[in-house]
């Protein structure tokens, strides 16, 4: 009984190992069959091809939108006017940032939609069920959907941020999530999902759209600043207002970035025993920094040439002198 018992096992060890060559000899026969070798030899071959194909058309349609819409930029600034100043430049600064932004949206979703279907191809070819993957993914989508809201809020943020021109790329932007600041600086992109602006000190800011609650654009419209000239008091200030007034006449000539001719407020405030007069310049957006500090200097110069010059603060020391004295007397 007991050598049957061990025959048996012998037996069914022996029809396992043959059953395992017969698996193997199946593999090697299949592997060996050359028509296997050239469907896959045609399929490696079609999605080498398809992938060429693939990037051609990616670089022909990002090459026509680009083309597209450099040219609309130049139709719309030469309808417009060529001047660098005024709301021409400016429509036409605008036009041209609006026109990077959308050129780089739209290749962003031209790569996405062709390398997507090249994909799908491509796993067709090699008799992947791509349907049936599809279907399995929707599935799989309704019970990941909730965890994914962010997502969609952010895309959904990022399509009306770009159809309402709240901001282009090269836009100077202050970006406010519930009331706190959290980016200031130049828009290097912007897509669906995120925007990256660049801080003061080079600063990185990668930002999901659905966070962005409030948006300051000082990129828009033309800035103001104001320009604060300190004078004696023994000035003569209607000769001073004529000095000005002559310097505005020929200060669109030396700063560029002027948009109109500078307007003399007049008499600000008298602090310090000092005169305050105020000067108001209008520059292109962005461009009042600078602006300022050069007028301010030309301004320096002029009134030095019309004999007129700036204030230097000086203190009356008289009083602390008599109440030194009298402290040493008692």
């Amino acid at each position: 009984m007991v050598l049957s018992f061990l025959f048996s096992i012998l037996s069914t060890a022996q029809s396992g190992v043959d059953e395992s060559l017969t698996f193997f000899q199946e593999i090697a026969e299949e592997m060996s069959d050359p028509e296997l070798w050239m469907n896959i030899g045609m399929s490696v071959l079609f999605a080498v091809i398809l992938i060429t194909v693939a990037g051609i058309i990616i670089k022909v349609v990002n090459r026509i939108i680009e083309n597209y819409f450099t040219f609309k930029s130049k139709a719309a600034l030469k309808a417009n006017g060529k001047g660098k100043n005024g709301k021409n430049g400016r429509n036409g600064k605008n036009n041209e940032k609006r026109s990077r932004t959308l050129i780089n949206v739209l290749q962003n979703a031209v790569s996405i939609v062709v390398w997507f279907i090249v994909f799908v191809m491509i796993l067709e070819t090699f008799g992947v069920p791509v349907a049936t993957l599809l279907a399995g993914a929707g599935v799989v989508g309704l019970a990941i959907g909730f965890g994914a809201q962010s997502l969609v809020k952010d895309m959904l943020t990022g399509f009306f941020i770009l159809l309402e021109n709240q901001f282009d790329t090269g836009d100077f932007v202050r970006i406010n999530t519930s009331g706190t600041t959290v980016a200031e600086g130049e828009v290097l992109s912007m897509g669906l999902r995120i925007s990256k602006i660049q801080g003061y000190e080079g600063e990185l800011f990668i930002i999901p759209n659905g966070t962005i609650n409030e948006v300051i654009n000082f990129s828009k419209y033309n800035s103001i600043s104001f320009l604060d000239i300190n004078l004696s008091l023994n000035e003569d200030l209607d000769h001073v207002e004529e000095v000005l007034n002559e310097f505005s006449e020929t200060a669109m000539a030396l700063e560029e970035t002027l948009v109109e001719k500078p307007q003399v407020l007049g008499l600000n405030g008298i602090v310090n025993g000092e005169a305050i007069m105020r000067v108001m310049i209008v520059t292109q957006p962005m461009e009042h920094f600078g602006a300022t500090r050069r007028v301010r200097k030309e301004i320096k110069k002029h009134l030095g040439k019309n004999g007129v010059q700036i204030s230097v603060p000086t203190m009356d020391i008289q009083d602390f002198d008599e109440t030194a004295r009298k402290g040493e007397e008692s």
